[in-house]
C-alpha cells in the first residue's frame, strides 16, 4: 500500500516508512503534495489503486453518500439530521431517547469540563457564538 501511495503521490521516499524520527518530515512532504491537487483531483489519481484512501467528505456529502444511504448511518430525530447511534446490534438495537440540545445549549458547561473560567466563557459568549447558560 505504501509503495502505491508513494508512486500515486509521485513522490520519493525521504525516510523508511516505519522509521518514525522520520514521520515529521514525511508528513511535511506529504502535505505539500496534497495541497498541489484538489481532493476530486486527487480521488481520481487514486482510484483503481492499491493505495488506502478516501476522501474527507463534508457533512453534506457524507450524508447523502451511497454507503451512508445504504447503511442507514443518518437519522432525523425532532427535524434534526444527524449519524445513527453506533455500534449497532441484531439483538439490542440502539435508539436515541431524546431530540437533540437546541443550538448552544450545555455549552457553557461543556467549555468549563474543558477548563475554561467564568470570565473565558463570559468572552467567548460575548463574541455572539451562541453559548447558552
Amino acid at each position: 500500500f505504501f509503495k502505491q501511495l508513494l508512486s500515486k503521490l509521485q513522490v520519493r521516499e525521504v525516510t523508511p516508512q516505519h522509521d518514525r524520527a522520520g514521520w515529521p518530515k514525511m508528513r511535511e512532504q506529504f502535505a505539500k503534495t496534497f495541497k498541489t491537487k484538489t481532493r476530486d483531483e486527487w480521488c481520481r489519481v487514486f482510484e483503481g489503486s492499491d493505495a488506502c484512501f478516501a476522501p474527507v467528505l463534508s457533512w453534506s456529502e457524507a450524508r447523502r453518500h451511497p454507503q451512508s444511504i445504504s447503511r442507514n448511518s443518518y437519522v432525523t430525530v425532532a427535524g434534526v439530521e444527524q449519524p445513527a447511534p453506533a455500534p449497532r446490534f441484531s439483538r439490542t438495537p440502539a435508539k436515541l431517547r431524546g431530540a437533540p440540545p437546541e443550538r448552544g445549549e450545555g455549552g457553557a458547561q461543556a467549555l468549563a469540563d474543558w477548563g475554561f473560567d467564568s470570565d473565558e466563557v463570559k468572552q467567548l459568549r460575548s463574541l455572539g457564538l451562541g453559548i447558552k447558560e
